[in-house]
């Protein structure tokens, strides 16, 4: 099964990249304290972007979103690296602009694993 690319010039929306990790700690009574990567891919990744267009153009892009909730896809977001991401579920949202323009935005989340 090919992993589908994510073709469209879109940018950054409103709000910043988040990143998060994930540590695995242990305190110890005499206030030592012991820190580790929670596994090789501790870093969770989220970008808010933001997408406008025309209207059939925004609505291929929203089927596409609304397809990879759970199935990753490949992208470059503005300002990070290509990789494998999913969209946030329940972060879609579109705005009509005017009668031909429409504002689609969304989120989407670094997913780890192995594309060609």
């Amino acid at each position: 099964m090919a992993v589908e690319i994510y073709k469209w010039h879109s940018q950054l929306g409103a709000g910043a990249v988040e990143y998060s990790q994930t540590v695995r700690s242990a305190q110890f009574g005499d206030g030592y304290e012991q820190v580790a990567d929670n596994g090789i891919n501790s870093t969770a990744i989220q970008v808010p972007m933001k997408h406008v267009g025309t209207e059939v153009e925004v609505n291929v892009i929203r089927d596409f979103l609304l397809a990879h909730t759970v199935k990753s896809f490949i992208i470059t977001p503005p300002g990070e690296v290509k990789g494998l991401y999913r969209v946030v579920a329940d972060s879609i949202r579109k705005n009509q602009l005017s009668s031909k323009f429409s504002e689609l935005t969304f989120t989407i989340k670094r997913a780890y694993g192995v594309y060609a």
